[in-house]
C-alpha cells in the first residue's frame, strides 16, 4: 500500500515537472500563416519580434505579416522580414515603390512618376511624392495631409503582391464603401480627392483623383479620360488599359475591368467584348471577330 502511495508521489511531482516546462519559443505555420510563440508561452501580438537578426511584424491577431505596410509605416517583404532600406528623406510610410525614378516638371508644378499618366494630374502628385519619401509632409497644406494619412490608413495591410486585377477591384470596392456620388458647384470640394478620401462624397472628379491616387499607391500604372462633361480613369491591367469608373454607383468593378477593347483589323473600328462573348460582327464593316480573350466563371 505505501509502495503505490509512494509511486503515486513520484508520478505527481514527474507530470507536474513537465507541466511548468514552456513550450518552444519560435514559429508556428497557422493556417497559411506564422505565429510567433515567446518564451513565456503566449503568442506576440501587435508588434515587432527579433528572430535571429530580422524583425518581423505580427498583428492583432498574432499572424505574421507579409509583403504589405505595417501599421506603424513600415515595408516588410513577401517573408516577412523588415525591408530596412531607406527613403530618401526617410521616416515615411513604406511601399515597394519608393526610390523608383521620377522627375518634377516645374512648368506644371507636378511631379512626374508616369510620363504616359501623369502631366495633368495637379496637387496630388505632391501627396503621392510624400508617400513615396521625396516630398516632406510636414509641407503638405492642411488638406494634403488629411488626405495622406487617408491613403498610408488604406496601404496598411495592403497585398501588394495580389494581382493588378485584384489591386484595381481593391481600390474600386474601397471607394465605393467608404463615398457616396454628389453634384458639385466646382467650390465645394466634392471635384476633389479630399472630398472623397476624407469628407466621404465626390463627384466623377473626385472619384478619378482618390482612384488615381490609390491606384499609383499601391504600384499600378493609372490616367485619367474626359468625354461629355465626365471624367474616370484607366488602369493597367494584364497588359492593356481598363477603362474604370468608381463613380458608378450601381457598378462592379468587373463590369469594367472583364471588357476587351479590339480594333477591327479590316475596319478600324474599336469593339468592346463582355468577357462571355463569344464572337460578334463589327459594327463598323460587319466581319464577324472573336473575343481574344473569352473566359467562362466558375
Amino acid at each position: 500500500m505505501k509502495q503505490n502511495y509512494v509511486k503515486a508521489c513520484i508520478l505527481s511531482i514527474i507530470l507536474s515537472l513537465f507541466s511548468s516546462v514552456p513550450a518552444m519559443a519560435g514559429w508556428e505555420q497557422d493556417n497559411g500563416s506564422y505565429r510567433y510563440r515567446q518564451e513565456d508561452g503566449k503568442y506576440a501580438v501587435s508588434g515587432w519580434v527579433l528572430d535571429e537578426g530580422v524583425y518581423y511584424y505580427l498583428d492583432s491577431n498574432g499572424r505574421m505579416l507579409a509583403d504589405t505596410t505595417t501599421p506603424d509605416g513600415y515595408l516588410v517583404a513577401a517573408d516577412g522580414s523588415w525591408v530596412q532600406e531607406k527613403q530618401a528623406l526617410g521616416g515615411y510610410v513604406r511601399t515597394p515603390y519608393d526610390n523608383q525614378p521620377y522627375r518634377y516638371w516645374a512648368d506644371a508644378d507636378v511631379y512626374i512618376f508616369d510620363e504616359a499618366t501623369d502631366e495633368l494630374w495637379g496637387g496630388n502628385s505632391y501627396i503621392l511624392a510624400a508617400i513615396r519619401g521625396i516630398y516632406p509632409v510636414e509641407q503638405l497644406d492642411e488638406e494634403e495631409q488629411q488626405v495622406y494619412r487617408k491613403v498610408c490608413e488604406f496601404l496598411v495591410g495592403f497585398p501588394y503582391n495580389a494581382s493588378e486585377y485584384d489591386k484595381a477591384t481593391e481600390i474600386f470596392e474601397y471607394l465605393q464603401s467608404i463615398a457616396s456620388y454628389a453634384n458639385s458647384n466646382g467650390h465645394d470640394g466634392r471635384n476633389s480627392t479630399y472630398g472623397v478620401l476624407v469628407e466621404g462624397e465626390g463627384n466623377c472628379v473626385g472619384f478619378a483623383g482618390a482612384y488615381k491616387l490609390l491606384a499609383n499607391a499601391v504600384g499600378l500604372r493609372c490616367g485619367f479620360q474626359h468625354g461629355a462633361g465626365h471624367q474616370w480613369n484607366v488602369v493597367w491591367v494584364n497588359g492593356e488599359w481598363k477603362h474604370i469608373d468608381a463613380s458608378a454607383f450601381g457598378s462592379y468593378a468587373s463590369s469594367y475591368l472583364d471588357l476587351t477593347r479590339l480594333s477591327c483589323p479590316y475596319c478600324g473600328y474599336e469593339n468592346i467584348f463582355a468577357v462571355r462573348e463569344v464572337e460578334h460582327p463589327c459594327p463598323g464593316c460587319r466581319m464577324q471577330l472573336k473575343n481574344p480573350n473569352f473566359r467562362l466563371y466558375d
